[in-house]
């Protein structure tokens, strides 16, 4: 059952996953890469665990309505989301995603888009038409929170929206601050840019109405025994 009775500034519990790189392990693996790492076995397990536990795989999309509209969310949501538009995301959640019948949104800075180690086009378009969400994490994944010449920044937030919905005629209606950090200035850019919400830090797996521009996620636990400590 969904509670539909949350007024502004009330909170709702709802994790939003942040994943960053599914793929095997490599023995000279920086310990960068290994904090922010997944192995196909574990992703899958951790997506088999969801179910098991009884989680809800929502989009942003739903969020959205329920803040906006009241329409109702079901019970233990959660949000899978991926960052920065690696190849190894489609190569490998992409088909435990398919499997599990989840969908999962994919925040792309658009500047390395059919470079090497970065999704092509044709990539994005096949994870828009298995209903993935595809959406933006600016041009060049700078610190927005450095950056003093507005027009700059405006540039990264509007001109990788624009380009996402150009290239697979879609509306990009999501938005992820790179590292997370945002400021008064990026958010209120980010709101007339014309995006329903935006993703930010690391703060809770609780959301409300009033940070709609300041959602709060989590970068995913790397083991099984981890996540589902958290989870």
């Amino acid at each position: 059952t969904a509670d539909t009775e949350l007024s502004i500034g009330e909170k709702i519990k709802l994790p939003i996953l942040v994943y960053h790189i599914v793929r095997p392990s490599y023995p000279d693996d920086s310990d960068g890469v290994r904090a922010l790492a997944q192995t196909p076995e574990v992703f899958d397990a951790q997506m088999q665990y969801l179910r098991d536990a009884q989680y809800h795989v929502i989009s942003f999309s739903d969020l959205e309505k329920y803040f906006q509209h009241g329409n109702p969310l079901p019970s233990k949501p959660i949000i899978i989301s991926f960052d920065d538009g690696w190849i190894n995301q489609f190569i490998y959640a992409f088909p435990i995603l398919k499997k599990y019948h989840y969908t999962a949104t994919f925040f792309i800075f658009t500047n390395p888009i059919g470079h090497h180690g970065f999704m092509s086009w044709g990539n994005l378009a096949e994870l828009r038409d298995a209903d993935m969400t595809i959406a933006s994490h600016t041009l060049s994944h700078p610190f927005l929170t450095k950056i003093p010449d507005e027009h700059t920044l405006w540039n990264e937030i509007y001109r990788s929206k624009k380009i996402i919905e150009s290239k697979l005629g879609i509306t990009v209606n999501e938005f992820a601050y790179p590292f997370g950090l945002y400021n008064a200035t990026t958010t209120a850019l980010v709101k007339k840019a014309g995006y329903a919400c935006g993703r930010g830090d690391a703060i809770s797996g609780e959301q409300s109405v009033n940070r709609i521009y300041k959602l709060s996620a989590l970068n995913t636990p790397t083991t099984l025994a981890a996540f589902k400590e958290r989870f």
